[in-house]
């Protein structure tokens, strides 16, 4: 009960918030956790295993290759023609992209130090697929502001993200922003938590803000590109760009 307390109900409510601070605190070690899981919490328990093998597959995948913070696992990848955009890459990094989900994920990460799995690679696949930036600069911001940062685990979860990992994901998937934010965040309390400037949107047009009619965006006392950017770049002209890009892969 002692790792059940401790480490599972943080993660729970969390997700990947906090919980490699925590186990490393405890060290825990991975081949125990099966015998804490109760058919009550088998879901949540399966999954938490799940991200606990991840964990220890970084690791040794960092032993095994140690070259795994810089160099592509899958070398077809070493070619391929990342943009180089500045400015792009500063707007991400400080939540100023312009679809709500991202932002938030970002400013997150920068004002606690912590970021959700699952805005992680939302903000991951929008470096890697949208902007089509090499995942290095998303390995290397989170490398320098995220609190409990782990060489092994991050890098291989950037390499997984952009495609050229172990088990990565598929080149062609790409998570959509606004259809992410919708379903992961259909109240609006984490997109208004981290980006103010939209608390007084109204949910309908939250995650979309730009299909917001002029007088929503008056009642909401905003004004795109002043208080708010517009969408750096359209997600349908963007994700076509990068499955062109991906699909010439040999």
């Amino acid at each position: 009960m002692i790792f059940w307390n401790r480490c599972y109900e943080p993660w729970r409510i969390h997700r990947d918030r906090k919980i490699h601070e925590t186990l490393t605190a405890q060290g825990i070690e991975v081949r125990s956790k099966k015998q804490m899981i109760t058919e009550q919490c088998r879901t949540d328990g399966e999954s938490f295993l799940r991200e606990l093998g991840w964990r220890e597959f970084s690791c040794h995948l960092l032993l095994s290759l140690p070259d795994l913070p810089m160099g592509n696992l899958q070398k077809k990848f070493n070619g391929f023609a990342w943009r180089n955009d500045a400015e792009a890459l500063k707007r991400w990094q400080q939540g100023q992209t312009g679809y709500p989900i991202v932002d938030a994920g970002m400013r997150e990460l920068w004002e606690t130090g912590y970021m959700h799995n699952r805005v992680h690679m939302i903000v991951g696949s929008f470096l890697v697929k949208n902007l089509m930036l090499h995942w290095h600069h998303g390995e290397e911001w989170f490398w320098d502001t995220l609190v409990d940062a782990d060489l092994a685990n991050n890098s291989a979860s950037w390499q997984w993200i952009a495609g050229c990992g172990a088990d990565a994901a598929p080149y062609f998937r790409a998570f959509n922003p606004v259809t992410q934010g919708q379903k992961f965040d259909a109240s609006g309390k984490y997109v208004r938590q981290f980006v103010p400037e939209l608390a007084k949107m109204p949910s309908k047009y939250l995650h979309n803000p730009w299909e917001a009619p002029e007088n929503v965006l008056a009642e909401a006392g905003m004004k795109l590109g002043e208080d708010y950017p517009w969408p750096i770049v359209k997600l349908g002209d963007s994700r076509r760009r990068a499955m062109e890009a991906f699909s010439k892969l040999p």
